[in-house]
């Protein structure tokens, strides 16, 4: 239940974008924003009041940035949309695309055909488009000056028309502005026009640090904010507050293990290194910039250096459920007609639109098909179901913890998140109880097969059997996700390979079969491509191995990450050792080396190392 100045607000029976309003209301009021501060330029006043009580649904872009002028990210969230929903999303990729290409003709159809996706009345989609045609014109004439002009009229849509003069006095920006100022302050450096650029930009940094106290969101702009006034600052014979901005800009990309612009930063600290006179440091700088170079080149991607390009692109990291597909999905598996399953629903025209893609599902009726099949659940929100964001931020810093092997960290995390959750719904007893397992597990109180069958009945809370002949027969949320991936690694390590090779078979089938691009699942993604590479090779399907883990690098890169490619490149090493090809064994392994010393993960560096030494008679 959440209070608004006295009246009561049941969140029960509110979609989706309706129950994520009712959140960003609990989160600006606990932070003490004034409604005024994230509307201004985005929506009234009065419309915000009815998006925060849940009255009214607004479209996933414009939710999105007032979040991010809290400073948060929503990016934690896996969220469901419909096909209609998701194809809107998704259009944006493509524009960031033919951006990266270099594609005029490709950008300028893609933009003439935006409004067709999303709503261009609105100051956030209005101000995109603006920008958009900024870079167009700048990819065809390459005038600094033009696309600066550009880019202010855009900047005028969500602010003031005397915002240069209130821009930097701290107001609350969302990301989109934010990438916007720094094209506008990357084309007056390119021009020259740099007088009293440097103090701006420090304001902004500082304004980053401060505001965005989400570091998943704080990742998207502070990097490229370190990396300009890094290079004013080199201008400027300022060597050492170069030097230190750049290593700030580093670290934050090595925390959120982000990859974007991470070769622009090391060839900011490469140049400090050099005119500080450090050598050693020199060389580390070049090792960790061959690694990144070697994994563009074996995805076959353009490693080209341009900042407009970084500006403009975003790391976006949601993840998505389509509901149309659910329900076809949960359908088949229950071996219902259509005309069966919407019976006293809807007509059988429309739920056949509805699996089809061609029309979104009406929200009331949605949770009725659903609830019908089986599954109830209101909140598509991944890991847990919660009226509180703080919630999610403890979730993903419990996820971290674990996995970085910090067990007692964990432990009182999961009790934290357990004592403010409503243990009725199925999904947060699903996710609490999931974690007492692993933290059983790993400390030995239960077998692995007494793991296995426990986190089969978590499972079957949300997922149950059903009358498929499918092993997994419906995408999976996240948290099921995490489970069947652990009842894989279990079966490995009992020696039952080919059962858990199976799984991850029928998980990348499930995939696949998904009109969702793989880079919207992003995090169960990365140990997908890790351990199903890692058990095809231990299972000598070397050919397939390979193919799954250059996959699983392609995966990193479209989704903006950078931390686990080490370890996929690692794992090739294995498969070229057995194909007995020492020089692609060497490289593979060596670069794998210096990307998971980049990234800090020091539980992989002692093994690297070891395993390189014996093979190779030297030191890494």
């Amino acid at each position: 239940m959440i209070v608004d100045a006295g009246n009561g607000l049941d969140i029960k029976g509110k979609n989706m974008l309706q129950q994520l309003g009712i959140m960003l209301f609990e989160e600006r009021e606990k932070m003490g924003v004034k409604q005024r501060n994230i509307a201004d330029g985005i929506i009234s006043i009065p419309e915000l009041c009815r998006v925060e009580r849940g009255e009214l649904e607004i479209d996933y872009f414009t939710l999105q940035a007032l979040f991010e002028r809290l400073g948060k990210s929503i990016d934690k969230l896996e969220l469901a949309v419909s096909s209609i929903e998701y194809d809107s999303i998704a259009y944006r990729i493509k524009i960031e695309h033919s951006i990266a290409r270099w594609d005029y003709q490709e950008l300028q159809k893609l933009i003439a055909d935006y409004s067709g996706y999303n709503n261009k009345k609105r100051p956030i989609h209005k101000q995109y488009v603006i920008a958009l045609e900024a870079v167009l014109c700048f990819i065809k004439e390459q005038d600094y000056a033009a696309c600066l002009h550009k880019m202010e009229q855009a900047l005028v849509c969500t602010q003031d028309r005397d915002w240069n003069q209130k821009i930097w006095n701290v107001q609350c920006l969302c990301n989109q502005e934010v990438r916007i100022i720094l094209v506008i302050a990357y084309c007056q450096w390119k021009l020259g026009n740099t007088d009293g650029l440097t103090g701006k930009l420090e304001k902004l940094v500082r304004y980053i640090i401060y505001h965005y106290t989400d570091t998943e969101e704080q990742v998207k702009v502070y990097p490229h904010c370190a990396w300009l006034l890094g290079q004013i600052y080199l201008e400027e014979n300022k060597i050492e507050e170069a030097y230190a901005i750049c290593r700030k800009g580093k670290e934050s990309l090595v925390e959120n293990g982000s990859i974007s612009p991470l070769w622009e930063i090391l060839e900011l600290e490469k140049n400090c290194l050099e005119r500080l006179g450090k050598e050693a440091e020199q060389i580390q700088c070049r090792k960790y910039q061959e690694a990144l170079s070697f994994l563009y080149e074996v995805t076959n991607t353009s490693l080209e250096s341009n900042m407009i390009v970084n500006f403009i692109k975003s790391s976006f990291q949601g993840e998505f459920i389509i509901t149309n597909e659910l329900v076809r999905d949960l359908r088949e598996a229950n071996r219902f007609s259509q005309e069966f399953l919407c019976e006293n629903i809807c007509a059988q025209e429309t739920l056949s639109k509805i699996e089809n893609g061609k029309r979104s599902p009406n929200k009331k009726n949605l949770y009725k098909l659903l609830k019908k099949m089986g599954l109830e659940r209101e909140n598509y929100y991944g890991f847990i179901e919660a009226d509180k964001y703080e919630l999610y931020e403890k979730v993903r810093e419990y996820n971290r913890c674990f996995s970085k092997g910090q067990l007692k960290e964990a432990r009182n995390l999961l009790d934290k998140i357990e004592k403010e959750l409503d243990m009725t719904r199925p999904v947060n007893k699903q996710y609490i109880g999931m974690g007492h397992i692993f933290e059983q597990a790993s400390q030995n109180k239960i077998s692995r097969k007494d793991a296995n069958k426990q986190l089969k009945e978590m499972l079957y809370l949300t997922m149950p059997p059903m009358k498929s002949d499918k092993l997994i027969y419906r995408m999976p949320f996240r948290t099921e996700y995490t489970i069947w991936n652990h009842i894989a690694v279990n079966l490995r390590k009992d020696g039952k390979i080919e059962d858990a090779l199976h799984i991850y078979e029928a998980l990348i089938k499930c995939y696949k079969r998904s009109k969702i691009d793989m880079r919207f699942h992003a995090v169960p993604g990365m140990s997908l491509y890790i351990n199903y590479a890692g058990f095809l090779e231990a299972h000598n399907e070397l050919q397939k191995a390979e193919d799954i883990g250059k996959e699983g690098l392609s995966h990193c890169l479209k989704c903006c990450r950078g931390d686990v490619a080490g370890t996929i490149l690692a794992n090739l090493s294995l498969i070229y050792e057995k194909k007995g090809l020492p020089v692609l064994e060497e490289t593979y392994l060596r670069h794998g080396y210096y990307l998971s010393y980049l990234y800090g993960r020091n539980n992989n560096l002692e093994i690297l190392q070891k395993a390189y030494q014996d093979k190779f008679l030297k030191k890494i």
